[in-house]
């Protein structure tokens, strides 16, 4: 598959994609190949740390931000210099890499961070709220039943009837999970449904707050699911590896610059 024939062009690629369809590329420009493979590894890196937070899916990649095909052209066709636009676009594909390894944390854990937390709290609330609500049925219950709050009436009870007392009990609980789950789902939704338009193009914050609200994860977990300090330390190494990435993007432009004077 060429990917930026016009039967592609339209079609995102994932890093994974470019990667393959790069290394196969048969070009005399093996220096701007190779470059393109170290940027490309890093992509992948990035993308791994979306995966594992929910923001990616196996389809999409942080890569379709940027356009690769006027440098994947020029290996393509076996061009043997680099024109001013995929100079630029060499350099946008770094510097986006950059900018989003640099504020990744404030474009997407602390997004996902914001709307986790309004969900505790609204969910918090909601569960209060039931809870108060059972609460004050089953006072008034027994108070307009004639059954009164005397408890050495109820511990009477329990000891005669101590099967049908823990039946009661589990009900008890039962419904209390299932209108608190029930409440999980509910608010999330509500939440997706508010933030519709404020969804980050190329990154799906739905997929990344349902994965967050799943029955499994606690509503106190202190940060979103798929972040840990190794996900952190996988972006810092990505940072690094930039600073070497760079120096070899100045040395590839300055060849392909004087080989045009030339």
């Amino acid at each position: 598959m060429n990917i930026c024939n016009d039967k592609h062009h339209d079609k995102p690629s994932t890093s994974r994609q470019l990667y393959s369809h790069v290394k196969k590329s048969e070009t005399t420009m093996h220096d701007v190949r190779d470059l393109m493979l170290d940027i490309l590894v890093q992509y992948q890196k990035v993308d791994k740390v979306g995966f594992s937070l929910g923001v990616l899916d196996k389809s999409a990649s942080f890569s379709d931000k940027v356009s690769w095909c006027s440098i994947i052209g020029k290996l393509d066709h076996h061009k043997q210099t680099l024109d001013k636009m995929s100079k630029d676009d060499f350099v946008k594909l770094v510097d986006y890499l950059d900018e989003l390894t640099a504020t990744f944390s404030e474009k997407v854990v602390l997004k996902i961070q914001q709307y986790r937390d309004l969900w505790m709290k609204r969910v918090l609330m909601w569960d209060l709220l039931i809870f108060v609500l059972i609460l004050f049925g089953v006072a008034a219950g027994l108070y307009w039943s004639g059954a009164g709050f005397d408890s050495g009436r109820y511990i009477d009870f329990i000891k005669q009837r101590p099967a049908f007392s823990s039946l009661i009990a589990l009900a008890g609980v039962v419904i209390l999970l299932m209108s608190h789950f029930l409440i999980r789902r509910t608010v999330i939704n509500n939440i997706l449904n508010d933030i519709e338009d404020e969804f980050t193009a190329g990154m799906n914050l739905a997929n990344a707050l349902n994965y967050n609200a799943r029955v499994r994860h606690s509503i106190f977990r202190p940060i979103p699911v798929g972040w840990s300090f190794f996900q952190k330390q996988r972006i810092e190494a990505v940072s690094q590896k930039l600073l070497d990435i760079r120096e070899k993007l100045a040395d590839v432009l300055t060849n392909y610059t004087d080989s045009k004077a030339a």
